[in-house]
């Protein structure tokens, strides 16, 4: 494990609560190269894993056969917890190394080790899961709630995950789609928050200046 690496655990609020000797025993340190898949339908382990570099791409196949980005993942944030418990037989998404990923991988049974031997890493690990499900319910939000303006307005701030500079990962028609408006709709939309201040877009670049 390297300095930076220990950094990453500490900042982490569900890792932090493992001793470095811990965490040393449960783990497999694993590299992936840009491009690369790290997990697929049909193809991933039941694990937790932790990003300490990189960033890498949450996609979802539409009905088209498309992908579409639905959320990006950085240093220090974790993936595979919709099947580590949950016996399904496929991973829900796709997730692809935006860049040179570097991961500590947790298989299930290290995971529920640390339950039985730490209860702080039980609760924070509930406490991440509970996250994530308000994260996906104001998906669900953007897709189903307000005004043309609004919904677009909330996908931005969801999918850019903090940034303040995006780029739109589908066409206008698809985004479309997905917020359940119609083409014109988003295109009005974009107008109406460019005039209030709050994006600025040029092309495919969204640049969010208060939210």
């Amino acid at each position: 494990m390297t300095a930076k690496d220990r950094e990453a655990f500490l900042k982490s609020p569900l890792f932090s609560k493992l001793n470095f000797e811990n965490i040393n025993s449960k783990m497999e340190i694993v590299s992936a190269k840009k491009g690369e898949t790290i997990m697929a339908k049909n193809n991933f382990e039941r694990c937790l894993a932790f990003i300490l570099k990189g960033s890498a791409s949450v996609l979802k196949f539409g009905f088209d056969g498309k992908k579409t980005v639905m959320n990006r993942l950085f240093e220090g944030d974790v993936f595979g917890m919709a099947t580590l418990f949950y016996e399904e037989e496929e991973f829900p998404s796709e997730i692809v190394a935006e860049n040179d990923l570097r991961l500590a991988v947790f298989p299930k049974k290290s995971i529920e080790s640390a339950f039985c031997e730490n209860p702080e890493f039980a609760k924070a690990y509930v406490t991440l899961l509970s996250e994530k499900i308000h994260f996906l319910n104001k998906k669900l939000s953007a897709f189903s709630e307000g005004e043309s303006s609004e919904k677009l307005l909330r996908w931005i701030l969801n999918f850019s995950n903090g940034e303040k500079e995006i780029f739109l990962p589908c066409s206008v028609s698809k985004l479309a789609q997905m917020l359940g408006i119609g083409r014109a709709s988003v295109y009005r939309g974009f107008c109406s928050l460019s005039e209030k201040g709050i994006i600025e877009k040029d092309g495919k670049k969204i640049t969010i200046l208060q939210k």
